[in-house]
């Protein structure tokens, strides 16, 4: 086995069997054409043989016929036949016989009796045989005795039909053998029945042994009369079948003939002879020159394998090659593949240590680091302090000015990170998640400074491309080990910690508690119920009232999702909303939402709209437009009684896509209303770049407008820039007459709130249409 690991062997050896294969494959095809031309020449032959036996048994069967015609009209015969005189008709039958060479003939009477039978031959089979020579059947091949036979009948007529004379001579070998003597080729023929089993057997001639019969007949009977591979004998065969015509429809015979295949290839033996020496002697040449030529390319590969061995155990090795041809190249790469791997190596093991970008350590880095600081832990009374952060709205700067801005916003913060902390280990995880490593030397004063200093210089300005930005950070912080007593424990805890940072308002930091693991199960919980609440049915639309100050009626309803949880009872949308975004399970949510408030309100009087609320996730995963029209479609309502609220953070992200997205909604006759108005940060621009046709004033200014002179001001301005550009407001969150009344003054087109109705279900506001409520007085 060694010597087949030797590149020349394994070349010699390839091309010899190339060789040989192709030797082979002219050998085969020249084999195929003989065989094929051999097969045809005995194809022919056997029909030729067939054909004559058509005409034997047809010159048989009249000779047949007319013996039995002669005897049925001799008028001794048929009184015989009609008186019952048994021994005249056995004489009869008997001379009859004799001149024909047959050895069964019998008598089948009109009530189907049989008499003058061969005793070799049962009563019953015979008997059988009524019911086709009652149908008018006198000749066909009939299985009598199990011998298959050809049987011919004439009807005796005294002057009525008293019953037929049948010979039925057996096709025995010796029929058989003649049929074979009149073939040019030395053909074996057999007669072939159906047994009682349903198969088939050889029942006369010279063939004792038959594989694959019911197939090879099924073929025959399929293929009218084509040539077949047949066992016979255990020896391959050309045979045909000709199906034969029975006396009985439940009887079936075929006459097979059939050629041996190893007799009719026989002269090609010596051709096939020749094609094995030849293919010998030129695989003998081929494996010589081989053999020859991959000793001159040995030597050199056999330098290069020595050289690699040596790199592969860390030394430096150069290979010289004479010449100048592809081995001499090959030597040439050689070298300088071996400076470029080492100059990878001292590469790869700074990458993996240190991310591409930053230049800081990286994940990898940065648990081993963690890891260590755990073992000098061990045993002493010291701490560590990990703290996890994140740039705040990363992905609104990297989507709005693009990655390159992204990638020099991280740069930065890597290195305003590693001024910040220096003395304290520093890592980049990933994305913009940073980690500071920080250990105590018993001062927990020092957290909160080091946290302080972070987002001070995270949150200086910063110039990229011209654009001015002030980012910002989030940090959790967790100390271990006190809040992890492993890596991973720690920084798990340090990104609760980061999470509740970032939920109690941005440029922020928190400390991990141990009720964050609490909260965190529960969301998760939450998140997994919320994933099978659509299919399970348990979201149901409420509609809150709005009130039109001029018409003092209702003028429409604003959908509110509620959550009908099976274990927790109803959970309100605050609880859920956030997760519904975070997940992107929005997007079918709001979509039902969407669906069901178009179907329900179709049915309210034709002036009452419907608002429905819409996410910015929403909007930016895209086909908001085709949910719409696929809500106006199904229920038929009319598109001007539809109207979209939505938020200042659609705007953050995309505004010009935005933008088209909501002029394309007012194109479809959809009304857009910009809710919360007054609490972000360019409502005055996003009124410039859209004409919206509502703006809902937030309900902390409505709840502040009674003891705040300045929240009267501002609902002043908002109601009298909203009427200067032809845009309705609706004042949100109405719970005191008082409130109302100001509204009224300020000229607040519509009201929402507790003062006038709770949201109601679809069933309630059904209700309250079919009162037939008189309009409100909400003076």
């Amino acid at each position: 086995m060694r010597r087949f690991r030797s590149l020349s062997t394994r070349l010699t050896l390839q091309f010899a069997l190339l060789f040989a294969g192709a030797m082979l494959t002219v050998s085969a095809a020249l084999w195929t054409v003989i065989a094929g031309a051999a097969s045809s020449q005995v194809e022919h032959q056997l029909q030729a043989s067939g054909a004559v036996y058509d005409r034997l048994w047809q010159q048989r069967t009249h000779e047949l016929q007319s013996a039995a015609q002669l005897l049925a009209h001799d008028f001794g015969f048929r009184a015989a036949v009609a008186t019952g005189d048994t021994a005249t008709v056995q004489s009869a039958l008997a001379n009859a016989s004799r001149r024909l060479s047959i050895r069964t003939a019998f008598i089948v009477g009109l009530d189907g009796k049989v008499v003058a039978i061969d005793p070799a031959v049962p009563a019953d089979e015979a008997q059988r045989l009524w019911e086709p020579l009652d149908e008018g059947r006198l000749s066909g091949v009939a299985v009598l005795a199990g011998q298959p036979r050809q049987l011919v009948a004439a009807p005796v007529l005294a002057p009525m039909l008293i019953g037929w004379v049948v010979f039925a001579p057996t096709l025995d070998e010796q029929e058989m053998r003649g049929l074979e003597r009149l073939s040019a080729i030395p053909l074996r023929a057999a007669v072939l029945v159906r047994t009682s089993n349903n198969g088939w057997a050889a029942a006369g001639g010279s063939i004792s042994k038959l594989d694959q019969l019911p197939v090879a007949i099924a073929k025959a009977r399929s293929d009218g009369g084509q040539a077949l591979d047949l066992a016979v004998d255990g020896d391959s065969s050309i045979a045909i079948a000709k199906p034969l015509t029975t006396f009985t429809s439940g009887d079936r015979a075929t006459l097979l003939l059939a050629y041996p295949k190893a007799d009719a290839l026989r002269s090609a033996r010596k051709l096939q002879l020749a094609l094995a020496v030849m293919t010998l002697l030129g695989l003998a040449l081929a494996a010589l020159a081989t053999w020859r030529a991959s000793a001159r390319i040995i030597q050199p590969l056999a330098r290069l394998d020595e050289a690699a061995g040596r790199l592969a155990l860390g030394e430096h090795v150069q290979v010289r090659v004479r010449g100048e041809d592809e081995l001499a190249r090959l030597a040439t790469s050689f070298n300088e593949m071996v400076g470029k791997i080492e100059e990878r190596e001292r590469r790869i093991t700074q990458l993996a240590f240190n991310d591409v970008l930053t230049g800081l350590p990286n994940r990898t880095m940065f648990q081993q680091q963690l890891d260590h600081a755990f073992r000098a832990l061990d045993g002493s009374s010291a701490q560590i302090a990990l703290h996890c952060l994140d740039l705040d709205q990363f992905k609104a700067i990297n989507d709005t000015l693009g990655h390159p801005a992204g990638d020099a916003l991280l740069i930065e913060t890597g290195r305003r990170l590693s001024n910040a902390a220096r003395g304290n280990f520093v890592a980049r995880l990933g994305g913009d998640e940073f980690v500071v490593l920080q250990t105590l030397d018993g001062d927990r004063n020092a957290i909160d400074r080091l946290a302080q200093q972070l987002i001070a210089a995270i949150g200086r300005p910063f110039s990229i491309d011209g654009n001015e930005l002030m980012p910002s950070t989030s940090i959790g912080i967790a100390i271990g080990p006190e809040d992890g007593g492993d890596g991973g424990t720690l920084l798990k805890s340090a990104d609760l910690a980061l999470y509740r940072a970032k939920e109690s308002g941005r440029g922020s930091f928190a400390f991990f508690e141990q009720g964050l693991n609490e909260r965190a199960q529960v969301r998760r919980q939450l998140e997994s119920d919320l994933r099978l609440a659509l299919d399970r049915g348990e979201f149901e639309l409420y509609y809150q009232p709005l009130f039109d100050l001029a018409s003092n009626r209702i003028c429409s309803f604003e959908a509110l999702l509620r959550w009908n949880h099976p274990r927790r009872g109803v959970v309100l949308p605050g609880e859920f909303i956030a997760i519904a975004e975070e997940t992107g399970l929005i997007v079918p949510i709001g979509a039902w939402a969407l669906r069901q408030a178009c179907h329900e309100a179709v049915t309210w009087p034709e002036d009452t709209r419907i608002a429905v609320n819409a996410s910015s996730v929403q909007f930016h995963r895209g086909g908001f437009q085709e949910t719409v029209l696929q809500a106006l479609a199904a229920s038929g309502i009319d598109p001007k009684r539809l109207e979209i609220e939505i938020t200042e953070s659609i705007f953050l992200e995309g505004s010009d896509a935005t933008l088209k997205l909501l002029h394309s909604l007012r194109g479809l006759g959809v009304r857009v209303a910009l809710d919360d108005f007054g609490t972000g940060y360019s409502s005055l621009s996003y009124l410039q770049s859209f004409p919206f046709d509502k703006l809902k004033i937030d309900r902390s200014f409505i709840h502040n407008l009674l003891t705040r002179p300045g929240a009267s001001a501002i609902v002043r301005a908002i109601t009298e820039l909203a009427d200067a550009l032809g845009i309705e407001t609706t004042a949100e969150g109405v719970e005191e007459t008082a409130q109302l009344q100001e509204l009224r003054a300020h000229g607040c087109s519509s009201v929402q709130g507790f003062l006038f109705a709770q949201p109601m279900s679809a069933s309630e506001v059904a209700q309250l249409f079919r009162d037939g409520l008189p309009a409100q007085n909400v003076a």
